[in-house]
Order: structure tokens, then sequence, then C-alpha cells
């Protein structure tokens, strides 16, 4: 008797293809938590493959905002989401009046001591050293720098890059390695003027706007400085003169280069959005959007932002106001809102762990700040997870999961959870 209940009769042992098949279909913070299981899960979890699939499973949109707070927590998500219309906002903790770079998920703050990048699905945090010039200077000088955050295409490693704004404070390029933690120096391009200190990432290569030698007429001169990543050279882009100027937006729109502008070819003003194709850098153009539906008190510069599945392009505005251009019907309309939205970038969730060889290290914190979007539930907050019957029948299998280091369960009590779980 004492020898049958040593031992486990029905055991069920979960091969790898199948665990990671499981957790592509789960939630976000289901999968947070298992990485606790065991080595082999965790393993699973963070492997190059499963990132990369998770990445590429469609995830409902949503953006990535600021939530303004001066109670000196580390920068972390909000545990609850707001809609405005129909558009998800998930808030970050984090002092919305220091700039902010976005890749992939990834954010990178620039604070007054040290240079710290994000992911705020996991909530592992790494601090550097500033590097060859101190952060805290570019906070004394007006910030007289520039910033750009990217990955590398052929490694995948991030990087941050930092230059003056204009040469006579210094025509070096500082390179941060987020992988290798150290900061390599490039030589800027002699015809580089002045930087604009707007940047994006598209494809492993950073774009500015920058004028250049002989072009320093506001408003007009202005050209696209792109640095590759993975070879580390500067060149430049070829753009349409009459759409890159100082009032220029650039962004990644759909993973391509995009630029905006406001124009007023006549009577009308037409907010007009082109994009280019990478590979050959070609341009086309993709919206042509009319303002005269937009309020006098909402006028503004234009930021593209995303475009939704039904095809609906959202923008925001210098005044934190959403907009949503739907192009089957040339409506362009504002979001209701309660208050304005610090709108850091659409939200792209990503579990790629972040690892330095020279960072400080925060670690894995998987809990949401004890700040509060609003003090009493109203409507609109979401804080809801759905699961499925497969999630649930995982679920119960890990919570019966008495060993962390083996795939060994108890089919008897599995079997037990799953049905209490139907009734």
């Amino acid at each position: 008797m004492s020898e049958e209940k040593g031992q486990n009769p029905n055991p069920i042992y979960i091969v790898p293809d199948l665990l990671e098949e499981i957790f592509l279909r789960l939630p976000l913070k289901p999968i947070l938590k298992f990485k606790t299981v065991s080595k082999q899960w965790r393993s699973i979890l963070e492997s190059e493959m499963f990132v990369e699939r998770r990445r590429n499973v469609k995830q409902s949109r949503k953006i990535l905002a600021a939530y303004n707070c001066s109670c000196g927590g580390r920068p972390c998500l909000l545990p609850e989401s707001q809609f405005v219309g129909d558009e998800e906002i998930i808030y970050l903790h984090c002092d919305a009046t220091r700039p902010s770079l976005t890749c992939n998920g990834l954010v990178c703050f620039l604070e007054p001591d040290c240079i710290t990048v994000l992911n705020p699905s996991t909530g592992h945090n790494l601090r550097f050293p500033s590097g060859p010039e101190p952060v805290s200077s570019w906070f004394r000088n007006g910030w007289d720098m520039v910033m750009g955050f990217g990955r590398d295409r052929v490694t995948g490693n991030y990087k941050v890059v930092k230059m003056y704004v204009e040469p006579m404070f210094g025509d070096d390029c500082d390179v941060l390695d987020v992988e290798s933690g150290e900061w390599k120096k490039l030589r800027r391009p002699h015809y580089v003027t002045s930087l604009g200190r707007e940047s994006v990432c598209v494809n492993g290569s950073i774009y500015w706007l920058f004028s250049g030698e002989g072009l320093l007429h506001i408003g007009s001169g202005y050209h696209l400085l792109a640095l590759d990543l993975h070879e580390e050279k500067f060149h430049r882009v070829s753009a349409p003169d009459t759409l890159v100027t100082r009032e220029t937006k650039i962004v990644n729109l759909e993973n391509r280069l995009a630029i905006a502008k406001i124009t007023i070819p006549g009577p009308e003003c037409i907010l007009k959005i082109c994009s280019m194709n990478a590979g050959e850098e070609i341009w086309s153009n993709t919206y042509a959007i009319n303002l005269a539906s937009v309020p006098a008190s909402k006028w503004s510069m234009f930021t593209p932002l995303a475009v939704s599945s039904q095809g609906n392009l959202v923008l925001y505005n210098d005044r934190k106001s959403l907009f949503k251009y739907c192009p089957q019907t040339y409506e362009l309309r504002c979001l209701p809102s309660n208050s304005c939205v610090h709108v850091i970038s659409s939200y792209l969730e990503n579990l790629a762990p972040l690892g330095s060889k020279s960072a400080h290290h925060f670690g894995y914190n998987t809990r949401t700040s004890r700040c509060r979007l609003f003090l009493k539930p109203r409507f609109g907050i979401s804080k809801r997870v759905k699961c499925g019957i497969l999630d649930i029948m995982f679920i119960a299998l890990v919570i019966d999961n008495s060993d962390k280091d083996t795939q060994v369960v108890d089919r008897k009590k599995a079997n037990r959870h799953i049905k209490t779980n139907r009734m």
C-alpha cells in the first residue's frame, strides 16, 4: 500500500513543442508567471524562436501613453487601461516631461544621470552610465543633444545613439550597444549643420531631419539623415523637397518610414503623408487628409500613429488629442477624451529578455505601479483578461505541478481542477 502511494501511476508529459504552442495562445500575464515554474519553461519562453513567434502573433492594437507622475517610482505599466473611442490606451508610469524613444515595444528614457532601457511587457529595466558625455550636462545645457534608439536588423541588438544638435558643440556620435554595454564613437557627416530632435527607427536604421551646408533657410533646406545600426554608417536619404521641412513629422508607420506635413495647395489645408520603400528609397503618397473638419481649437501638427485592421489611420496632434481617419469615407474625427493623452507610440508586446554585461539590472518585475489612473472605477477602464478553455486547462495543470523542475503532472488532480472550472 505504501509503495502504491509513493508512485504516480498516470503521469502526463507535455513535450516542449506542444508546450510552445500552448504558450503562444496564452495572455501575457500567465506567460510571465510561468517563467518561474521550471528552467525548461523559462528557456522556452525566453528563446529567440518563441519571442519572434510571439511577436508575429496577431495582437489587438493598443496605444502606449505616459502617465505623468512625480512619486519617484520606477517606470512601469499601470494596472488599468482606458478606452478613448474604440482605441485602448495602456499607460506607462513615468515622467512625461523627459524624452522617450521606442522601438519594437521597448522604451528608452533619458534621465539626469543615466540612460534607462525598459521592456514594459516584462517590467525588466536596464540602467546604463551616460557614456563619454554626462547626461546631466545635457539637462543643464537645454538639450543641445539629440537621441536615437533602434534595433540592429542583423544581430538583433538594441542601440542608443546620441549626437549634438550642431557641430559647434562637437561632431562625434556616441553609440551604446545595449547587449555589451559598451560605447563606441562615430564621426557624423561633415555636411550636417543642424539636427532635428525627433528620430525614428525603421528596419534597422535610425532617421533624423537635418539641414545641410548652405541650406539654412527656416522652413526649407531640410533633408533626411539615416544611420545603419549594423554597418554603423550614415547616409543621406532622398525625399520630396516640398514635404521635408522644419515642421515635418517622421514616423514608423507599419514598418515603413513615413513623413507627414500640412500643405496648403489652395483654399484647403491638406495633411499629406508619404511612405518610403526602404530597399529602393522610393516614396509613394499614402494619405491626403482634408483638415477642414478639424476645430480651430484642435489645430496643430499631426503625427500618424498606427493603422487599424479596418484600414483606419490613428493620429495625434501636439495638443495631445487623438484622431481617426477613415479612407473609405474621407472622414477625420476627434476621438472623445476627458483629458490630454501624452502619446508615446503604438504598443507592441515584446517578450525579449534584456541582458547586458555592464548595465545595472533591476531584474524582472511583473508587478505594475501602485499609482492608479483613476481613484474610482469608471466606464471605459479595462482590467479583464480573457481566457479560453485551453488556457484554463493549462493553468490547472500548472497549479498541480508541485515539482518545478519536471514536466510530470498528476492527471487525477488536473481532471479535478478542470471539472471544478467547468462547474
